[in-house]
């Protein structure tokens, strides 16, 4: 094996020194740069989100240099420069440095990024013409970004005009602080106000209903727009009793529809993901009972505004005005009295949720059936909930002609007038001399008045007196 001779192995070590000197890159030895955090903010950001990327560089205690930080760099795994912080600071053995680098994603799923330091010690003035000694450091982070989802859920809830009054029953304004969480009102006499005190108070709405829009997206919705509309009864004459369906079908007996709520839009603010925002909507004056379609038109920007999921609708249904009193006939009997009367025996029972007020219970006309005389209605008057009043009624009947006996009853439900008829079965005369008496109704089994038909119509506006009809025939049942 034949040794290197002496003036080769010199020029070799001369050419090492020569590169490590120009090149820079082998490090400062005497500062130790390190790369302590890298948080990404938010944690899991969405596709088009901008994020941060806060960075901590530090150098160690142990350093015998200080050194000065030239540039910060953030890159995928492509190569590809997303962000730049030039000359963010110097540090002295021990400090650190914070620093702040911004990107964003385009396709969902788990992206490696790397951040870059770059370093250099400062240079003794004997050594002015030689370049500084450069030392690089980099760190990885993984971010694992969610797709871009644009989703809202709307809930709405009906309320009468009282449960907008002050606590000391004003009713000259509305208390937009008595009603838990609302965040404002729109519409009516709330025009968009936004609440940023208890103390303030607009003109009292005629039909209010609390919506409350829920972002279950991945992305604020920065703009929400919430629109209702909705059709009420055509029905001619809401006095007479109507075996037409269920009133929140929207259908009256001709089959036509009357467009009766027309409100919005009405602009409510952003909503953060897995956030609500409340606020109260007024449908305006109505003129009967209404089937109502709120509608919230939404839309996000933190996405491409042509990018799927970037924005929609969504719908809640309900009726208005709410009626929490459910009037139930039970227990009831007809007697025969005489030839040509008979006496109507029952109860009076609220199976809702609230109580029903101005109830009155009479007789109407029919074929055979005499209706009850003018002043001669029973009055039963307020009913709770879960509560009954026994009545008695008596009325002009002629079984030859009569099937049956329409009981009447009308009351006030959150500040609407009501009118619902029971037909109860009117027993032939007895033959035996007795007195008759015959049970048209059991208590048992029977439901609320109108379930099996259900409202027809309302007149009037809410906090008025209204007319609503409907129409129910309850078969014999022997007790």
């Amino acid at each position: 094996m034949t040794l290197p001779s002496t003036r080769t192995t010199a020029l070799l070590l001369a050419c090492l020194a020569a590169t490590a000197v120009a090149g820079g890159v082998v490090g400062v030895p005497d500062a130790r740069i390190t790369v302590d955090t890298v948080a990404v903010d938010p944690s899991e950001p969405v596709v088009g989100e901008r994020t941060a990327v806060n960075v901590t560089v530090a150098s160690s205690a142990g350093s015998a240099e200080p050194a000065n930080v030239s540039e910060l760099r953030l890159r995928d795994d492509d190569g590809e420069i997303h962000d730049v912080a030039a000359a963010p600071g110097a540090l002295s053995p021990g400090d650190d440095l914070d620093a702040t680098l911004w990107t964003t994603f385009d396709d969902p799923g788990e992206h490696r990024l790397t951040v870059e330091v770059t370093a250099t010690e400062p240079v003794d003035d004997a050594d002015e013409d030689s370049d500084p000694p450069v030392v690089r450091v980099q760190r990885d982070v993984v971010v694992d970004v969610e797709p871009a989802e644009t989703a809202v859920d709307l809930r709405v809830r009906p309320l009468s005009p009282a449960d907008l009054r002050e606590d000391d029953g004003d009713a000259e304004g509305v208390d937009v602080g008595g009603v838990g969480g609302i965040d404002g009102l729109l519409g009516g006499g709330g025009g968009g106000l936004e609440t940023g005190s208890d103390e303030e108070t607009v003109d009292p709405m005629a039909s209010p209903v609390a919506v409350t829009v829920v972002n279950t997206g991945t992305v604020v919705t920065d703009r929400v727009s919430v629109t209702a509309s909705g059709l009420g009864l055509e029905d001619s004459d809401a006095d007479e009793p109507s075996d037409v369906g269920d009133a929140d079908a929207g259908e009256a007996a001709n089959g036509t529809e009357a467009p009766v709520v027309d409100a919005g839009p009405f602009v409510v603010e952003d909503v953060a993901p897995g956030e609500e925002r409340r606020v109260v909507l007024d449908l305006g004056p109505l003129d009967r009972r209404s089937n109502v379609t709120v509608t919230a038109a939404f839309r996000s920007s933190a996405g491409s505004p042509d990018g799927e999921g970037a924005s929609g609708t969504a719908e809640s249904d309900l009726s208005y005005p709410p009626r929490d009193g459910r009037p139930t006939i039970t227990g009831a009997s007809v007697t025969h009295e005489g030839t040509d009367r008979v006496v109507v025996d029952a109860n009076l029972a609220n199976t809702g949720d609230a109580e029903i007020e101005g109830v009155v219970v009479d007789v109407t006309a029919a074929d055979g059936v005499a209706g009850t005389a003018d002043g001669e209605s029973y009055f039963v008057g307020v009913v709770g909930e879960s509560d009954f009043v026994p009545f008695e009624i008596h009325a002009a009947a002629n079984a030859s002609v009569a099937d049956t006996v329409p009981l009447r009853i009308e009351y006030t439900d959150r500040g609407v007038r009501y009118v619902e008829t029971v037909a109860l079965d009117l027993p032939p005369p007895p033959d035996d001399g007795s007195d008759g008496r015959f049970a048209g109704v059991s208590g048992a089994g029977i439901g609320p008045i109108g379930l099996g038909v259900g409202t027809v119509g309302v007149v009037g506006t809410v906090g008025a007196v209204g007319i609503a009809v409907a129409t129910v025939v309850i078969r014999r049942r022997d007790v």
